[in-house]
């Protein structure tokens, strides 16, 4: 798991801001806690949203209180949401991710905005998370069905 992280960590950081354009990154490591906590609902999102939150914002050099408390609120939720579905498949994994993905980005917009007296950060976060939520319900749905066909019914 440590060197899945790594990879993580080192993706989002060094490789996806050479190839992508415009400096528009994906938030790799948003979507891993979602997903993670989409996948398994067992409360570990949580902690590893909190651990990655910090590390993520210790790496942006500031607010790293408003990231690891984003981004644990993310695999909460998505663990919250996966318990209250009914059913499990793709369009409820896309849509799991979106919404958890939008809201962490505007929980972490609207902590910047209080601790920043602005609402410059909101606005960022409210562009941003309509990006990163329509991005990650691509990757959410693309992730969830190749970890349902490698799994064998009973």
């Amino acid at each position: 798991m440590a060197f899945g992280l790594a990879l993580l960590f080192v993706g989002q950081t060094m490789v996806l801001p050479w190839w992508l354009p415009l400096g528009f990154l994906p938030d790799l490591l948003l979507l891993t806690v979602v997903l993670i906590g989409f996948l398994r609902p067992d409360g570990r999102a949580f902690w590893l949203g909190l651990f990655l939150g910090f590390c993520q914002g210790r790496l942006h050099g500031a607010a790293w209180w408003a990231f690891a408390l984003s981004r644990a609120f993310a695999g909460a939720a998505a663990g919250w949401l996966k318990a209250q579905w009914l059913w499990t498949g793709l369009p409820a994994a896309a849509f799991c991710v979106a919404v958890c993905t939008f809201s962490a980005e505007l929980l972490q917009g609207l902590m910047l905005a209080f601790a920043e007296r602005s609402l410059a950060p909101l606005g960022l976060a409210w562009r941003i998370g309509v990006v990163e939520a329509a991005l990650g319900a691509v990757l959410g749905g693309i992730v969830f069905q190749i970890k349902q066909q490698r799994e064998v019914p009973i």
